[in-house]
């Protein structure tokens, strides 16, 4: 794991008549909720498993594993930005020496990925290859106490696979995180998905929606930090060479919230721009629960496109993706004859009321 500093948010600038001085946040915060006189030392104060200690923060720039990324995302309260797929080519994905005894395998699954990209395989279905320990990279902004709780589940995958030991070396050598850690208890992430809890449904004002899916869309789920998630991800780093399975294969997760915070997720995964593909079957599933139509698109009623920048992309070559019908009408642009075709098979997914727009859609040449 490649960690680099962006922003070190742990101190706070200080103007005296003596002139200026940083302090750290955490004693700030401390001194403000007793008293300046305080002498409690900053190493105690830093070792306290409290919300003292998500005041202090940092902000990070990760390369590593995508496997550990989708652990650090697993995180309820977890921010990040994450490098978009597009942004790299497939057939070049990168892997630490350490997995260099999946050459085999790693060289199979690149050999699949061209030939699925040279037979106009579109790249959203082909990167579904990239395996687990491929490297990727990450943004994220993380609290102290955040950082010691994600450093001490590192250190117990490090007892289920070697490779996590190089996972916590960097980090402690980055943070110098073992003094401070002992007084912190231990979460767990990734609690494994029991049988029992394998139903959707709902209760009161929460709904639970159960699915099998894959990895990559299970990394989108998680990224929505107002869903409750639980799977079985531990149980597939508990298998047999995990680090080789891809994000195209399946995993089982148990998707939770509130009605009104499903709402929003749906409205905005039914835009044509928001992948609505991979997404349907949760969408699908949750709307057994909610009433959703057409009038909750983000560009319902006529307003424009909160997405106009990617939309308008797609008129050109320089995203592969087919232009949206709606946008096409508010913003007066016709579509491309050549780009009609991916228009079609986009809607060949959706819902049925995309037909009536495409229909009306200007063709240019």
């Amino acid at each position: 794991m490649k960690i680099e500093i962006i922003s070190d948010d742990r101190y706070v600038l200080k103007t005296s008549s003596i002139g200026k001085s940083y302090k750290h946040l955490a004693r700030e915060a401390w001194e403000l909720s007793r008293s300046k006189d305080d002498e409690t030392p900053l190493k105690r104060i830093l070792s306290i498993d409290a919300p003292v200690n998500e005041i202090p923060s940092l902000v990070l720039n990760i390369e590593c594993t995508i496997l550990e990324r989708e652990i650090f995302a697993s995180y309820r309260d977890h921010v990040m930005w994450a490098r978009t797929s597009r942004v790299d080519n497939p057939l070049e994905f990168r892997t630490d020496p350490w997995f260099y005894t999946y050459m085999d395998e790693l060289d199979s699954l690149k050999k699949e990925i061209k030939k699925q990209a040279e037979s106009g395989v579109i790249q959203d279905e082909y990167r579904m290859l990239i395996p687990l320990c491929a490297r990727t990279s990450f943004t994220t902004r993380v609290s102290w106490r955040g950082l010691i709780k994600i450093y001490k589940h590192f250190e117990y995958l490090a007892t289920v696979d070697d490779y996590f030991k190089y996972t916590v070396l960097d980090m402690q050598s980055a943070f110098d995180l073992d003094e401070f850690k002992n007084n912190y208890s231990y979460v767990n992430p990734i609690p494994l998905l029991e049988k029992s809890e394998e139903k959707s449904g709902k209760l009161g004002p929460i709904i639970t929606v159960f699915q099998e899916m894959t990895i990559a869309l299970r990394a989108q789920v998680v990224r929505h930090r107002n869903f409750t998630i639980k799977d079985n991800l531990f149980g597939i780093i508990s298998e047999k060479d995990f680090w080789i399975k891809t994000l195209g294969d399946k995993i089982k997760i148990s998707i939770s919230a509130e009605i009104e915070f499903w709402k929003t997720v749906i409205n905005k995964r039914q835009c044509w721009i928001a992948q609505y593909g991979i997404w349907k079957d949760i969408i699908v599933e949750a709307q057994k629960y909610i009433n959703i139509n057409e009038d909750n698109l983000p560009c319902a009623g006529g307003s424009s496109c909160p997405y106009t920048r990617d939309a308008e992309l797609r008129h050109t070559d320089k995203d592969p993706g087919a232009p949206c019908p709606i946008h096409s009408k508010l913003h007066s642009m016709p579509i491309p004859k050549h780009k009609m075709e991916s228009v079609y098979i986009e809607a060949s997914y959706r819902p049925a009321f995309w037909k009536k727009h495409i229909d009306n859609v200007k063709i240019g040449g």
